[in-house]
């Protein structure tokens, strides 16, 4: 019986995979490689590198013409971060400027959020997004992800699985596998490592939790069948 392919949904470094599907992340103006069958990409502003809004308008544009390839299937990492230094206004805008365009694209969005699940949260209601919002290296605690999870945010988790942080695996123990995605975001490790302790916390086999998310990323991807 064939098992399916581990899904990394968010990292940073480059990886030659054989039995991983990638999302690797890159900014805008990034190059990146022809379909091979198992790498695809997100492309986004990242609020930790605001700049002028001239500067933003141009990268914005250009997150707009690396949507047009069929392999650049998330929009992001995009968000808001208090602890930067960064004019938040400026975040806010250009954060909405990524959600719409994942509207427009039909692409999910991949969102970066430091200690600011409020504004998230209100521009989610505000736009009533037909995308899915995946929430990266997520790190919340149990009450606050019920309130996400009832406004249909996905959440990705990584190395806070392995930190002894029960607010984290509390959260993570409570969400469904629908719900769920794994990833090593800048990490060098191989995203196995990360589905057997999410296998171990959730008292689950592996093979599962790989069916469960693969599950997911066809439910997000629905053109993924005809691409690989």
């Amino acid at each position: 019986m064939n098992t399916v392919s581990y899904i990394d949904i968010h990292t940073h470094p480059f990886r030659n995979e054989t039995d991983t599907i990638t999302v690797q992340n890159i900014y805008p103006g990034d190059g990146f490689a022809a379909f091979t069958g198992r790498n695809f990409y997100s492309v986004g502003l990242h609020p930790w590198h605001i700049s002028t809004k001239e500067e933003n308008n141009n990268a914005l544009q250009m997150v707009e013409e690396a949507l047009e390839f069929d392999h650049v299937i998330l929009v992001g990492e995009a968000g808001l971060d208090k602890i930067i230094n960064n004019d938040f206004a400026e975040q806010l805008r250009v954060f909405e400027a990524h959600a719409y365009m994942a509207e427009e694209y039909q692409c999910p969005m991949i969102v970066h959020c430091v200690k600011a699940y409020n504004e998230v949260i209100e521009l989610r209601k505000k736009m009533e997004p037909a995308m899915p919002w995946i929430l990266h290296a997520y790190n919340g605690g149990l009450e606050v992800s019920k309130q996400l999870e009832n406004m249909g945010f996905l959440f990705s988790y990584g190395k806070n699985l392995f930190r002894d942080n029960t607010k984290v695996i509390n959260s993570f123990k409570y969400l469904p596998l629908d719900k769920l995605f794994l990833e090593t975001d800048e990490l060098e490790w191989k995203v196995e490592d990360i589905y057997k302790q999410a296998a171990l916390l959730k008292g689950i086999s592996i093979e599962e939790l790989k069916n469960a998310i693969w599950n997911n990323f066809n439910r997000i991807e629905k053109t993924l069948s005809s691409r690989i």
